[in-house]
């Protein structure tokens, strides 16, 4: 069993989405945390997931496919779960394992917001 904390911490936007930032390595063993801290969010109704992985070093492949099918949970709920900032090892297996055909990836948080129906950072011309 690795021996690396799980570190997280989220963000609550207009009470319908939540931003949740992983940091450093994130192994099969972190799964349990996760399903409790996604379950806080999921029992008030909050099925929109944005995960910010601009502070990610490694995701290991049960983590991927945890993702996939908490999509398809989501989905049934009307909910989303989306991926921003990837950078480095994250987005090179993010693209090794063509997970784009499962989870959307967006540059950055406001992209992001878009896809949920909210309108940020509108400029007028």
């Amino acid at each position: 069993m690795i021996d690396i904390p799980f570190e997280s911490s989220y963000i609550l936007k207009d009470n319908s989405i939540v931003i949740i930032s992983l940091y450093n390595n994130i192994y099969s063993e972190h799964i349990p945390q996760l399903k409790e801290l996604l379950s806080e969010f999921l029992v008030k109704n909050i099925n929109n997931i944005i995960l910010d992985l601009s502070k990610c070093l490694f995701i290991e492949k049960d983590i991927w496919e945890y993702f996939i099918e908490l999509k398809k949970e989501l989905s049934h709920k009307s909910g989303d779960i989306v991926i921003v900032n990837m950078y480095g090892v994250v987005k090179n297996d993010y693209n090794t394992m063509e997970l784009s055909n499962y989870l959307e990836s967006y540059n950055d948080i406001n992209s992001a917001f878009y896809n949920f129906g909210i309108l940020t950072d509108i400029k007028s011309a």
